[in-house]
């Protein structure tokens, strides 16, 4: 049985659960029963509840119980947008540092030995390791960019973004398609090609818009 010592582990290990599907879409929450598990009172799991609703990850129904929230279309279209807003002016922010040719070369050499890292987990069909190295690799660009603020207020108000990523990488087309994508962008950032390399990032962010009708086909009892 783990022990916490605040609210904000007990949050934390929840939001992770149900941001990587250990907890599904639907799925009813206990609060007695989560107690238990994480070894802490009811008090400190209603706390981390209430603030998991307000990322719209959990509904709570007074006097009826809590679940894990169903996938909302809307909320999706805008924790994307947010995604892509942000992230096209952090790689335009990304690029200014990386004027200097051999900063540059520096930088790719790293993202590449990611993307080799990021097919490793291909080959062994490891979906986890494949998101954490996916993340990864757009967080150099934060990073790089001095936007590590920009890129953790984002993860923390992604969660339904992060739960339909991992949706469609249960498709098997679609990693290799994002390997593929990811070898092109870092080929654009390695000849300083702007122009190309924006075109490339819009396009790798935006693809999730179009993958969100087949996968409320494929797990209807998923979303709203």
């Amino acid at each position: 049985m783990s022990h916490f010592e605040s609210k904000v582990s007990v949050y934390d290990t929840l939001r992770h659960s149900i941001t990587n599907l250990v907890y599904k879409p639907g799925q009813e929450l206990d609060i007695n029963a989560l107690s238990e598990q994480l070894g802490v009172s009811r008090s400190p799991v209603r706390d981390a509840l209430l603030r998991l609703s307000g990322d719209r990850l959990v509904d709570i129904f007074p006097q009826k119980g809590t679940r894990v929230s169903l996938l909302n279309k809307e909320i999706l279209r805008q924790e994307r947008f947010m995604r892509i807003s942000l992230e096209l002016g952090v790689l335009e922010e990304c690029m200014k540092t990386l004027s200097d040719s051999s900063k540059r070369e520096i930088f790719v050499t790293k993202m590449q030995a990611m993307l080799v890292s990021q097919h490793a987990s291909l080959l062994d069909n490891d979906t986890s390791s494949f998101l954490r190295l996916d993340d990864a690799l757009h967080h150099l660009l934060y990073t790089q960019a001095n936007c590590e603020w920009v890129w953790e207020t984002l993860t923390a108000h992604t969660g339904n973004d992060h739960r339909i990523r991992i949706l469609s990488y249960s498709a098997n087309e679609i990693p290799k398609l994002v390997e593929s994508e990811h070898a092109q962008i870092i080929e654009a950032i390695k000849k300083n090609d702007a122009k190309s390399l924006f075109k490339l990032e819009k396009e790798h962010l935006s693809r999730l818009y179009g993958q969100i009708t087949e996968l409320e086909r494929s797990f209807p009892d998923f979303f709203e």
